[in-house]
């Protein structure tokens, strides 16, 4: 963990080992250096916003859903969303105050923060904790994409198989397991009552216990890795499902020359076709069990506009997704490859020669990681009409 690293006295070896200058000394020599400084300046100035704007938006969510009414899967499943979202960002807010603060105060204007307390204490922490509920999220995301391709896959079974009581187990299953599969890494970090000899006072810092990097190798592996890989696998499954299902349904419906059956909006409600009043024909009668011209063809494709919507929203949610994880996943697999790209914790004898190059690959996940967590509002107003209109009914729009 890269973000706090560029104190002299951070870790034991390196105090042990060497001055503060001659640790200092080595930073400047070390490669990427250069281009750290440049987009960190732009990054860390991403940070705040980002995280603002997400916790805000969550909290935007969870009101609309609420009024919505979690009656239903689906419902039940985005308003868990937000909440593990919202949660991520609360307990991280504090880790990305420190860092922010340090970036333009103490690094680049040269200025040591008198902090009343061990800074890494105050910040480094709530990073650790804040991942189970990121994770928790991660999980959530997939079970959502399983519930819309069964909505197309098996629209009649759908209702019963997942209801919002399953949801809501299923979620808290997930965020017990997640904490579970966590437990090595957060034995191994302390927060613990010090003397510190230039006050001559107690004070709580922050330690990591030395276990040769087993906890964090274990966490890169199972969390970082294999989590992060079976969840896109799964979403790239679900979106593969939807759509041939899709394209089979539309040709199904093409060859027949009937109106389109139920269809189904983002949310995953069938919206029952209405009968045509009394009196008036069927426009695709005619063409029952012919070929249809291409005019009626199309007439036919424009019926699967809600599905198409759905589709979508699918795919944007999936590249969200992707997008935002790669970068976590990239880092942390290639840590496992090459020893010194790191971050230069305990088990170094020396500082790591990539150690700018993982800070920087860190801190871009990490800005990933709040964009995953904040965008889904703008996915919601743009793709579930529920959401649009319960989002206007709440700001007195209509």
């Amino acid at each position: 963990m890269a973000l706090m690293m560029f104190s002299p006295n951070r870790t034991k070896q390196n105090t042990s080992i060497a001055g503060p200058e001659d640790f200092s000394f080595d930073l400047a020599n070390l490669p990427f250096r250069a281009l750290y400084y440049y987009i960190m300046d732009v990054v860390a100035a991403l940070f705040l916003p980002i995280l603002v704007f997400g916790i805000i938006a969550n909290i935007l969510n969870i009101a609309v859903f609420t009024r919505t009414g979690a009656r239903d899967n689906v419902t039940a499943s985005f308003l868990s969303l937000s909440a593990s979202d919202l949660m991520y960002l609360v307990v991280i807010s504090p880790f990305f105050t420190a860092f922010t603060i340090m970036h333009y105060v103490e690094q680049k204007q040269g200025t040591r923060f008198n902090w009343l307390v061990d800074k890494n204490a105050i910040s480094i922490p709530f990073y650790w904790y804040s991942f189970v509920f990121y994770e928790t999220s991660i999980l959530i995301t997939v079970y959502i994409s399983v519930v819309r391709c069964a909505c197309v896959a098996m629209p009649f079974t759908v209702k019963t198989t997942f209801t919002s009581r399953t949801a809501i187990i299923t979620f808290i299953t997930f965020f017990v397991s997640v904490i579970l599969i966590r437990v090595p890494v957060f034995m191994t970090k302390r927060i613990i009552l010090e003397l510190d000899p230039k006050s001559n006072s107690t004070r709580a810092v922050y330690k990591e216990f030395e276990d040769g990097g087993l906890a964090e190798k274990l966490h890169d592996i199972l969390n970082r890795n294999i989590l992060n890989w079976a969840s896109i696998v799964m979403v790239i499954a679900c979106l593969a499902v939807m759509v041939t299902k899709l394209r089979a349904s539309v040709r199904f419906r093409c060859s027949l020359g009937a109106a389109s059956p139920a269809t189904r909006d983002v949310d995953g409600n069938n919206e029952r076709d209405r009968s045509p009043p009394l009196g008036h024909r069927n426009q695709a009668a005619p063409y029952k069990g012919k070929k249809l011209p291409s005019s009626e063809k199309g007439k036919q494709l424009i019926l699967s506009s809600r599905e198409t919507q759905v589709l979508r929203s699918v795919i944007l949610v999936a590249a969200v997704f992707i997008t935002c994880q790669a970068p976590l996943m990239g880092y942390t697999l290639a840590r496992r490859f090459e020893s010194q790209f790191d971050d230069g914790d305990e088990t170094f004898r020396q500082t790591p020669k990539y150690l700018f190059l993982f800070a920087l690959c860190s801190h871009l996940s990490s800005l990933f990681t709040l964009i995953n967590a904040s965008v889904n509002i703008i996915i919601h107003y743009n793709f579930n009409s529920r959401y649009r209109q319960s989002m206007k009914t709440l700001w007195k729009l209509d």
